[in-house]
């Protein structure tokens, strides 16, 4: 290694899927090996990476909890009074609702995400 240009050595480890998925992208981009592909990938200032933020998700885990107790709450009016009153029925509805427009709404945008990055290579 005296006579070695690169003289710093980096280590990964893959499952044997994800090294089978590694060789089939050597054997597509035309490297002569793993290290001219790593370095080729790596090292490209044209590399772009995909960062997802995730602080939203704690609100919505907030607004999980809140819709969670309503429902324990309305839930042990029912089973007192075994009448489901009509405003607590619609808060319900409204709020589960809610969520699942919040929630099918992000996981759309971080499929579109993740579909541009992914067609990026």
């Amino acid at each position: 290694m005296e006579n070695r240009y690169r003289t710093n050595l980096k280590k990964v480890f893959l499952t044997d899927q994800e090294l089978a998925t590694l060789y089939d992208r050597i054997g597509q981009s035309r490297c002569k090996n793993f290290s001219a592909y790593a370095r080729k990938v790596l090292l490209n200032p044209n590399m772009t990476f995909l960062t997802i933020d995730t602080s939203n998700y704690e609100d919505l885990v907030f607004e999980l909890k809140r819709i969670g107790n309503n429902l324990n709450q309305i839930a042990r009016t029912v089973n007192q009074t075994h009448i489901l009153k009509p405003c607590d029925r619609e808060l319900l509805v409204q709020g589960i609702g809610q969520l699942i427009k919040e929630v099918e709404s992000d996981f759309n945008i971080k499929c579109q995400q993740l579909k541009e990055f992914y067609g990026s290579h």
